[in-house]
């Protein structure tokens, strides 16, 4: 019996993921057991974060950090995001996005520009419905030239494509998943100094 349920919570799971949740599949939030049958939490929305990260050149034009979806993204393959991803437990929303930067371009913030949440979408008609928090890191002491990409901390997924650096007045010449584009340039008003 607790296989046919966890197959169910599963397929549950896949669904609500896969499935576009403004054509009518509606769920609940569903309880979480163990193995023992102890009920430990909800199955509900999931919470992911988005690193908005800028950057000037040599020159002083400004830039954004980002990466193509990969062949084994979820979704949106072949279109450009800033790196985002989902919360894993026993970290913070901020650590989240900084493992996350580090994952998806194998570059590590952790030490550097200023960081601060500038958004939240809990849109229901959201990706899935995640609740995502928008971050927005403004590397002040180095220049684009500075950093090297890496697929390497990537897990070998193919979740992500070509990785670089964008500058802003380029930005819609790419495909964006997310409305990304928006976003890039709603968060980067003030920094055109």
């Amino acid at each position: 019996m607790r296989k046919k349920v966890i197959k169910l919570l599963v397929w549950l799971l896949d669904k609500v993921r896969n499935d576009d949740l403004n054509n009518g599949f509606e769920m609940e939030n569903q309880p979480c057991y163990n193995k023992e049958g102890k009920f430990i939490g909800w199955f509900s929305r999931s919470m992911a974060v988005a690193g908005f990260v800028y950057c000037k050149d040599r020159r002083g034009n400004l830039y954004v950090l980002a990466s193509e979806r990969g062949k084994g993204a979820a979704d949106f393959q072949g279109y450009w995001n800033c790196t985002c991803g989902y919360l894993s437990f026993h970290e913070t929303l901020k650590d989240a996005c900084f493992r996350e930067i580090h994952e998806e371009t194998g570059v590590d913030l952790t030490n550097e520009g200023n960081c601060q949440i500038v958004g939240i979408n809990d849109k229901l008609n959201a990706n899935k419905q995640n609740v995502t928090v928008h971050f927005r890191i403004v590397i002040i002491n180095k220049t684009i030239e500075n950093f090297k990409f890496s697929h390497d901390f990537n897990d070998g997924k193919d979740e992500v494509g070509e990785i670089k650096w964008i500058a802003i007045d380029e930005i819609d010449n790419y495909n964006w998943a997310f409305n990304h584009c928006q976003l890039i340039k709603d968060y980067s008003i003030d920094l055109y100094q």
